[in-house]
């Protein structure tokens, strides 16, 4: 009896040659630098619409702080309009109409004399080139000094201030304790300041709008 042995094949194991290593890890690592890439670009996008929605709405706000806490101190509240740019074109609105305007006079006071404490807030319409750029200013006047600065820019609507009741029905401008001052800013910013849409040279805008009421503290 022959014993005939079994036929073996000689396993042999193989790997990557080192051209293959390097190919592949050429790949690897322009897949990996695309998609960091592409991720920065994505980050700093948010950022930049995060950053100028924060930067647009800043101004604003600070305006509205202030016209609020000037709006609670106030003795005597007047709803009215400027019609060349300037403080010193303000005309109240006829106490038979409606208390809309694109200017305010807060007197701190009950003395409504001239150098008497108060302010004058109005829209001061500017064109930059040919591009409108509408400023809110503040006329501030303490009886020694006076003082004008821009409080925000970019507004669109004209009527920012109203005088409304507790319903929010616009009334009169009769300066009654029991009205409530609005302030309302419509206003547009750079979306992304430095993109332009179509090749064409216009920026990409957004709008916002910031609006608050506020009632007198000291009443009469």
């Amino acid at each position: 009896m022959k014993l005939i042995p079994k036929n073996t094949k000689k396993r042999t194991s193989q790997g990557f040659t080192l051209l293959e290593m390097m190919i592949a890890s050429t790949i690897y690592l322009t897949i990996f630098i695309g998609a960091l890439i592409a991720t920065q670009i994505f980050a700093m996008r948010v950022y930049t619409l995060g950053a100028t929605k924060l930067t647009a709405t800043q101004g604003c706000r600070k305006t509205l702080d202030i016209f609020r806490d000037d709006v609670r101190q106030a003795k005597l509240i007047q709803i009215g309009n400027v019609t060349d740019n300037s403080y010193g074109s303000f005309t109240p609105v006829p106490i038979t109409s409606a208390a809309v305007g694109n200017a305010i006079q807060i007197f701190q006071t009950t003395n409504q004399s001239a150098g008497a404490p108060m302010s004058i807030y109005y829209l001061q319409t500017n064109y930059t080139g040919a591009q409108s750029s509408n400023n809110l200013m503040a006329y501030l006047a303490t009886g020694t000094s006076t003082n004008l600065f821009k409080l925000t820019t970019y507004i669109t609507n004209s009527a920012i201030f109203a005088a409304v009741d507790y319903l929010g029905n616009t009334v009169s401008n009769q300066m009654y304790n029991n009205q409530v001052y609005t302030i309302t800013l419509q206003y547009y910013q750079w979306e992304y300041p430095i993109g332009y849409i179509g090749g064409q040279g216009f920026n990409a805008y957004d709008y916002y709008q910031l609006r608050t009421r506020v009632c007198r503290r000291a009443t009469d």
